[in-house]
């Protein structure tokens, strides 16, 4: 299964790089077209994050030449981004599963919050599996090279499961708020969960239904296909406020309050920790009862400090790896087109990847729960793998025989291993 996933996702990288290198041979009519003028080429070509900056003394083939050599040719640099999104392939695809298997296989873990962990790795999951390969091609080349549909597929999916992962951190720092200040009030169940998420994912999906319907695979004048992008047909200007109110309302705003609310859950476990006392004794000897809940108690503090822990960090991660991207496609049209812009660029779209693959890493790291099942789902695929390579030896074989006497007539079945039957 590993290598299956391995290979799936280089198989994709290499066939989308072979039918690139074909489109490559074109170069050489580059030169000979002059459909439009350099000036209107110039003014209407973008990369996919920036503006181009013109050759102005150059000519118009010899411009068109340098664009598709600076853009669209894989530089070599760009060969390790690729092995970086090679290895938030593997890691997301298999951590996000693993995360489903552990509460799956355990009822003990089939909690509200752990619910709506399961709707987070699903979502990461999904997001990985189809939309990282088209965008490791649309970053490398500057070129969307899929169509119109697939580009409303790709950016519709990648957008509603940013919302979707947005939207279920923020319900469970309500969750949790709610359930650490208004204990004795709090009452949830794993069918509000799970309408909760339902909820979640229609609302998410029809609030990107705007950007969806207006995107197009648009192809930029004086080239057939390289450069062509996969952007809204609304303008820049309109996309620019889209964007900017998109990341208000379903970045910021959000993050602000999932703050206040992991900011009075530390500070009420804070203070539940200091308002501890060890049991004591009294006149007439060791209250062993009141030692007994003492434990208790602490016990479930301590459980309930490290699941705020790592809901914290779940967040934490979220907002340094989302941050970023967002903070420089609202700046992206003050900038000059430099590679050191460039790599920047797609060095943000990869931590918007690498978010999806390392939350299982902090579930592992930080919660006893699911490193054991982790540790137990690996150890019976290996168990799996090893009976299924030995499974001609270990196999049995069933026969059926009458023994019989003076006194009664019986029939019995036995089974013995392969290995012992005698080849004739």
């Amino acid at each position: 299964m590993h290598f299956l996933l391995v290979c799936t996702f280089f198989s994709s990288i290499l066939f989308l790089l072979t039918a690139t290198n074909g489109q490559f041979s074109e170069n050489a009519k580059l030169r000979q077209q002059r459909d439009t003028s350099s000036g209107d080429l110039l003014d209407s070509l973008h990369t996919p994050k920036e503006r181009l900056i013109p050759y102005e003394n150059e000519s118009y083939a010899q411009t068109k030449q340098d664009l598709y050599d600076n853009f669209v040719v894989i530089q070599p640099w760009m060969y390790g981004l690729i092995a970086c999104h090679g290895v938030v392939f593997i890691v997301g695809v298999f951590g996000n599963i693993l995360v489903c298997v552990a509460v799956y296989r355990n009822p003990s873990m089939r909690t509200v919050t752990n619910y709506f962990i399961v709707n987070l790795a699903v979502a990461d999951a999904l997001v990985i599996l189809f939309c990282l390969p088209f965008s490791v091609m649309w970053d490398v080349t500057s070129t969307w090279w899929f169509g119109t549909a697939m580009c409303k597929f790709v950016l519709h999916f990648q957008s509603v499961s940013v919302t979707v992962s947005i939207l279920t951190l923020t319900y469970i720092s309500i969750d949790r708020w709610y359930a650490f200040c208004y204990p004795l009030s709090f009452r949830t169940t794993t069918a509000k969960a799970q309408g909760a998420i339902c909820i979640i994912w229609i609302f998410s999906t029809v609030c990107q239904i705007p950007e969806t319907y207006s995107l197009r695979a648009v192809p930029y004048k004086g080239f057939e296909t390289y450069f062509t992008q996969c952007i809204p047909d609304w303008g820049s200007e309109v996309d620019r406020i889209y964007f900017i109110v998109k990341t208000i309302i379903f970045f910021v705003l959000p993050l602000i309050f999932m703050s206040v609310a992991y900011t009075k859950i530390v500070m009420i476990l804070w203070r539940s920790n200091n308002d501890q006392r060890p049991a004591g004794s009294n006149r007439s000897g060791e209250n062993t009862f009141s030692m007994n809940m003492n434990t208790s108690t602490e016990g479930q503090l301590k459980s309930r400090r490290k699941a705020a822990k790592m809901l914290v960090s779940v967040v934490l991660v979220f907002a340094l790896c989302l941050t970023p991207l967002h903070f420089m496609n609202i700046i992206k049209d003050s900038l000059d087109h430099t590679q050191l812009n460039r790599a920047l660029f797609l060095l943000c779209h990869w931590l918007l990847y690498a978010n999806s693959a390392v939350n299982p890493l902090i579930y592992n790291f930080m919660s006893g729960k699911f490193r054991r099942e982790f540790k137990s789902a690996f150890y019976q695929c290996n168990l799996f793998n090893k009976s299924d390579r030995r499974f001609a030896r270990n196999s049995t074989y069933i026969y059926r025989y009458t023994t019989n006497n003076r006194h009664s007539c019986k029939s019995k079945t036995e089974m013995v291993p392969l290995s012992a039957v005698k080849q004739p």
